[in-house]
């Protein structure tokens, strides 16, 4: 882990550290106090640094993780969360990087398991690009060095019934995989606007059924109703019924939210995060 700059966000006391792993950046901020929580973002560059974010300074939307964080975890009586927000693969490095890394390569490496809407996500033979899927790589990142180097640096413990992965779109997708892949590791996932149009109902029933049997885990499952949302409702609905019949309880260990004219964007998202985060705490299945 290499130290690249440490900055200040608005309302969030101390700063952030922005570090790489390799050529990967990643930005974490962690409360004074030692906390018991991990929450790990993907689509990093998304979630405190607006300079990330290429149009007029004053529209500017991150998702403002870290302070919904601090507000619902004190309402809670709880010490805020380490927040690690991981970037993906630079679009100059690779255009396909983030697509690589977020498809769940389990369910997507055959180009029969794709949506004919998707195939614009890639240009070229469609089994060489399947071949260079790196999901599962990307998990074992995350799980074997990401997140135990920034807890070692902080000298916190990783528990895994505190642990949480969020990710909006593609990442939405990547965040229930990470926890289908690694169930001993994350306990939360949480989910805004999974891109589900890549494989539709295959692809949600697939993943469903996979999901963990209820009882140590839990999930949240979110969309809009405006532009690319609005076609997420069919696969997003099923989805919600296959794992309330796995035995999820909904408002227990199981979320699913529909926000009215919520769009496929950071500010929607960054709506979503307070009742994402309290739902996360609430005591439901263990």
């Amino acid at each position: 882990m290499i130290a690249v700059e440490n900055f200040q966000v608005r309302g969030l006391p101390g700063e952030v550290h922005k570090v790489r792993f390799g050529s990967r950046t990643v930005d974490y901020w962690s409360p004074r106090e030692p906390s018991e929580h991990i929450l790990i973002a993907l689509d990093g560059q998304n979630v405190l640094d607006k300079r990330n974010i290429p149009i007029n300074p004053h529209q500017r939307a991150t998702w403002e993780l870290g302070q919904s964080a601090l507000k619902v975890f004190a309402k809670h009586g709880l010490t805020a969360p380490t927040v690690i927000c991981v970037y993906h693969t630079p679009y100059l490095s690779d255009n396909l990087g983030r697509l690589k890394e977020y498809v769940p390569a389990q369910y997507m490496s055959k180009s029969e398991n794709w949506s004919q809407e998707s195939h614009g996500l890639y240009q070229g033979n469609v089994d060489s690009f399947l071949a260079t899927l790196t999901a599962d790589q990307h998990v074992a990142e995350l799980k074997d060095v990401i997140v135990p180097t920034i807890a070692g640096e902080l000298g916190q413990e990783i528990t895994p019934e505190k642990t949480a992965i969020l990710g909006a779109s593609m990442g939405g997708l990547a965040a229930i995989y990470s926890l289908i892949k690694e169930p001993d590791f994350f306990h939360t996932a949480l989910s805004f606007s999974p891109h589900w149009v890549i494989g539709g109902d295959q692809l949600a029933e697939k993943m469903m059924q996979d999901f963990p049997a209820p009882g140590r885990h839990k999930l949240w499952m979110s969309r809009g109703t405006k532009g690319l949302d609005a076609l997420y409702e069919n696969s997003q609905d099923l989805a919600d019924r296959l794992i309330k019949a796995k035995g999820y309880k909904e408002n227990s260990d199981f979320m699913r939210r529909t926000l009215n004219r919520g769009a496929h964007s950071n500010a929607t998202w960054a709506r979503y995060a307070p009742a994402a985060l309290d739902f996360w705490l609430k005591k439901g299945s263990k």
